[in-house]
C-alpha cells in the first residue's frame, strides 16, 4: 500500500473521528436551543404575570384597608344617618385626608342606602348608583371589587372598590368606594411590556382592563372571554398555550406563545404574549453562530487531522524504507534496532493526550462551570440511573431549591456579585452533603440535590432546614440585601419511583413555599415548615 494513500486515509480518519463528535454538539445545542429559548419564554412570561399580579393586589388591599377605615369610623355613620342639613362638613373632610393618602387623582365617595352618592372626593356631580351591581352587594354586606365599567361621572374605564358602612346592628346603610382610573394600570403595563412581550388585563368576565398594545381612552368595552388562555385563566388555571391571534392591520394571524394566570383578589385574568417570531430570530442568531464557529473548528481540525497524519506516518515511511533497503539487501536487518522504541513510545503519548483532552471536555460537558456541580442533562442522567437501579424498600429523596431574592441581588449589585452568591452557596451545599450524593444546578438561582439510600425522612429534613441555614449565611456585598431558600421535597417511592414524578412533586412544592411567604421547606406539597 502506498505511503501517500495510508497517510491520506489516516488524515481522513482523524478528521471524521473528530467530525461526528462535533456535528453531535452542534446538532444538540440547538436543539436544546430551541427548547431553552421557549422554556425561557414561558418562564418570562409567567414572572411577568407574577409581578402583575401582586402590583394588583398591593393596589387593591391597600385601597381596601383605607376604605374600611373611613367605612368604620363613627362619623362617617353618623354622616349618612343624619339630615342633610345637618351632616357635619369635618367628615368631608376627613374623607379628602384619607383618598390623599394615594397621591394619586382617583376619587373617594361615600353613598347612602338609597344609592344617592353624599359626598365625594372630586369636583364631579354626585349621582345615583342604585342600579349598580357593586351597590347591590354592599347593601348585602359584602365588600367588592366591580368589574371594568364606564364612569356616570366622568364617562372614564373604572373600576370600583367599595366596602360597606354598617350600622350597630351590622346592616348596611351605605357604602364608602373609591373609583379606580385605569388609564394608571395601562400606563404601568406599558412600562412593564417589552417590544417582545405584550401584557393583557381582563376582569372576570372577559372584558379587557389594560393592553400594553392598546390605548383605552374611549367608553368601548372590548371583550375577549372566548381568548383560550383568558377562557382558562377564567377556569381558574395557571399555565402557558400557544394561540393563533389576528394582528391588527394585517390579515394574517400570528402565533403566539401566552402565558396566563388570574389575580385572587380582583378575580382578573393576567395574559402575556410572546410573539413566536422573536423567539426563533433568537434561535437563528445563536444557530448562525453555531454554523459559523462550527466551520471555523472543522478547518482548524483538518490542519489538525494533516499535520496529526503526517507526523504519523513518518515512522511508518521510515520503516517502509528501511525494510526495503533490508529486502534488496542494501542495509542490515540490524539496522531496524536504529529505531528503538521511542517512536512507540510517542504515540502512546498521542494516545494519552487526547484521551485526557477527552476526558476534559466530558468533564466540562457535566459541570456547571459557575459553581462546579453537576449540570441539567447530567444531574437527570445520573438521577435517572440511581432511581432504576433502586430496588424494593429504597428511600430516596429529591430536592428542588430557589433561591430568594436572587433577581434582586442580581439586578442591585450586578451579575459580578450575583455568580459569587450562587459559588458561595453551591460551597456550603458541598460542605452539607456526602461526596456520594447528587448535587446540581439547572440555571439561574435553581439548584436540585438527590440522596440516594438514606433512612427516612427525618434526614431529608434536617438537611432542608441546614440549607435554609446555609442560605441566610450567603454573604452580600451589601447589607440591605439577604438571600434565602424555597426549599420543595419529594421522596421514593412515596411520590413516585421515576425521576419526572419526583422532579413536578418538589417543584410544586417550592411554589407552595413560595406562595407562603417563601423561606421554608415543603414536604410534597405540604404545609411549608421554617427555622426558628
Amino acid at each position: 500500500m502506498a505511503v501517500k494513500s495510508i497517510r491520506t486515509k489516516l488524515t481522513f480518519l482523524l478528521f471524521f473521528i473528530a467530525l461526528i463528535p462535533l456535528l453531535l454538539v452542534i446538532t444538540f445545542y440547538l436543539v436544546n436551543n430551541i427548547s431553552s429559548s421557549i422554556d425561557n419564554a414561558k418562564s418570562e412570561g409567567l414572572l411577568r404575570n407574577s409581578i402583575v399580579n401582586e402590583h394588583i393586589t398591593e393596589h387593591f388591599e391597600r385601597n381596601l384597608v383605607v376604605l374600611r377605615t373611613v367605612a368604620r369610623n363613627p362619623m362617617t355613620l353618623h354622616y349618612i344617618l343624619a339630615k342633610p342639613e345637618k351632616r357635619d362638613p369635618l367628615t368631608n373632610q376627613t374623607l379628602q385626608r384619607a383618598n390623599e393618602v394615594f397621591n394619586d387623582t382617583d376619587n373617594m365617595i361615600i353613598t347612602d342606602r338609597n344609592g344617592d352618592q353624599i359626598a365625594r372626593t372630586d369636583e364631579y356631580p354626585l349621582i345615583n348608583v342604585e342600579h349598580r351591581q357593586y351597590f347591590h352587594e354592599a347593601m348585602h354586606a359584602k365588600e367588592y371589587i366591580s368589574d371594568v365599567l364606564i364612569s356616570l361621572a366622568n364617562n372614564r374605564m373604572i373600576t370600583v372598590l367599595e366596602v360597606p358602612v354598617l350600622d350597630e346592628e351590622n346592616n348596611a346603610v351605605g357604602m364608602v368606594q373609591r373609583d379606580y382610573d385605569l388609564l394608571a394600570l395601562q400606563e404601568y403595563i406599558q412600562k412593564l411590556s417589552s417590544p417582545e412581550t405584550h401584557v393583557m388585563i381582563t376582569d372576570s368576565v372577559g372584558n379587557i382592563v389594560a393592553y400594553s398594545e392598546e390605548k383605552f381612552e374611549s367608553n368601548q368595552l372590548i371583550g375577549v372571554s372566548m381568548n383560550p388562555a383568558v377562557a382558562a385563566a377564567l377556569a381558574g388555571k395557571t399555565g402557558t398555550i400557544d394561540v393563533h391571534q389576528s394582528i391588527p392591520g394585517k390579515s394574517k394571524k400570528e402565533r403566539m406563545l401566552v402565558s396566563y394566570s388570574r389575580n385572587d383578589v380582583s378575580g382578573w385574568v393576567i395574559i402575556t404574549e410572546h410573539p413566536y417570531h422573536y423567539i426563533w430570530q433568537e434561535v437563528v442568531i445563536d444557530a448562525l453562530t453555531a454554523v459559523v464557529l462550527g466551520g471555523i473548528m472543522l478547518f482548524a481540525i483538518a490542519v489538525i487531522a494533516a499535520f496529526v497524519a503526517e507526523k504519523a506516518t513518518r515512522k511508518i515511511r521510515a520503516v517502509s524504507s528501511l525494510a526495503s533497503k533490508a529486502a534488496s539487501g542494501s542495509i542490515d536487518s540490524p539496522s531496524f534496532s536504529e529505531l528503538g522504541d521511542d517512536e512507540l513510545g510517542q504515540m502512546a503519548m498521542a494516545i494519552r493526550k487526547i484521551q485526557s483532552s477527552r476526558d476534559h471536555y466530558q468533564k466540562d460537558a457535566e459541570v456547571d462551570k459557575l459553581t462546579g456541580l453537576l449540570n441539567k442533562a447530567t444531574f437527570e442522567r445520573l438521577c435517572r440511573k440511581a432511581l432504576t437501579a433502586n430496588q424494593e424498600g429504597i428511600y430516596s429523596v429529591l430536592f428542588v431549591i430557589d433561591l430568594d431574592h436572587f433577581k434582586e441581588v442580581n439586578d442591585t449589585m450586578g451579575h459580578q456579585t450575583g455568580d459569587a452568591v450562587l459559588h458561595d452557596f453551591a460551597e456550603a451545599l458541598r460542605r452539607l452533603f456526602r461526596p456520594s450524593d447528587l448535587l446540581g444546578r439547572f440555571g439561574g438561582d435553581e439548584f436540585v440535590v438527590f440522596l440516594n439510600d438514606i433512612p427516612g425522612k427525618e434526614i431529608a429534613v434536617r438537611k432542608a432546614m441546614s440549607i435554609l441555614e446555609a442560605a441566610r449565611n450567603v454573604l452580600v456585598s451589601s447589607g440591605d440585601l439577604k438571600v434565602s431558600a424555597s426549599i420543595g421535597l419529594s421522596s421514593a417511592p412515596q411520590h413516585g419511583t421515576d425521576y419526572d414524578t419526583l422532579f413536578s412533586v418538589a417543584d410544586k412544592s417550592v411554589y407552595v413555599v413560595k406562595e407562603s411567604g417563601r423561606n421554608g421547606v415543603s414536604f410534597g406539597q405540604d404545609e411549608p415548615v421554617r427555622t426558628e
